[in-house]
Parts: C-alpha cells; structure tokens; sequence
C-alpha cells in the first residue's frame, strides 16, 4: 500500500529516467520506441484513474462484501469477546475505502515500475547495439596499430 510519498517518489523516479533515457537515443527506430512507451504508460495511468473514478461504487461494494466474508469466515484463532461485534458498518467502510484507495495506488505504481521497466530495456538494447559498433571499431583501430606491436628486427653485428 503505497502512500503519496512514494508515488510521487516514483514519478520523479521515472521523470529522471526518461530524461536520461533521451541522451541516449540515436535512430528514429529507438525515438518511436520511447514514445510508444511513454503514451502506453500515460494511457495506462488515465484508464487507471478514469476506472478508479468511474467504477468507485463497483469497487467498494465488493471491497466491503470481501471485508464481510473475511469477517464472517472461521478462523482458528482466538475467539472474539462476547459482546463484541465484527460487523461494525463504519469500520467495514473504513476498511473497503482504504482498501480500495490502496489497490489504486498500488496500480499505479505498478505502471510507472513497467515504464521504467520498459525504459531500461530499451537502454540496454542501445548499449549492446552500440557494444557491437565499439567492438568492430576498436578491433579495426588495433589491426592498423604497427606501433604497439614493433617489427622484430636484429640489432646488433650480423653474423
């Protein structure tokens, strides 16, 4: 259940990736890409919010029908007081507007660790493929090197 401090903790997260994630695009290709996966992660975030919003009501009722089956199912643990009642309606909406309010957030987190999921992939593609283009160059440059590796040649009286 995260809490708004760590969402926001998170969408800075993700805000810093992605402007470090621009310094390292080279081809149109990796451009699309970035997009894509920045619309995706929007898009995800405002169905996410518009579901949230929309289907509030839907939510609780079957947060608070779980809550009374959870209440109502036997447990073998210690036994309630007599007296005591574990269907009190205040504290079961208490816990379904929480529970619901947590399930959200929990969402949207989920949504941001996919961007940014999705934004390391995309930089590690770019690595390996600009490893390669290192590669080939740095072996091109050490077989045209004479001067690391000196011809041998004799010094001294020829015999």
């Amino acid at each position: 259940m995260p809490s708004e401090i760590e969402i926001s903790i998170a969408e800075m997260f993700s805000n810093a990736t992605r402007q470090n994630m621009v310094t390292e695009l080279r081809t149109q290709d990796d451009w699309d890409q970035f997009k894509a996966i920045d619309e995706t992660a929007r898009q995800r975030t405002r169905d996410e919010i518009d579901g949230y919003e929309r289907d509030r009501p839907l939510r609780l009722a079957a947060a608070r029908k779980d809550i009374i089956d959870e209440a109502g199912s036997l447990t073998f643990e210690h036994p309630t007081p007599f007296g005591t009642n574990k269907f009190d309606k205040d504290e079961i909406e208490r816990q379904a507007v929480a529970r619901v309010f947590n399930d959200h957030q929990s969402t949207l987190m989920g949504i941001k660790a996919d961007e940014v999921e999705a934004y390391d992939t995309l930089c590690a593609d770019i690595h390996v493929r600009e490893d390669v283009r290192d590669f080939a160059r740095d072996a091109f440059e050490r077989a045209g090197k004479q001067t690391e590796y000196p011809q041998r040649s004799r010094s001294g009286p020829a015999r």
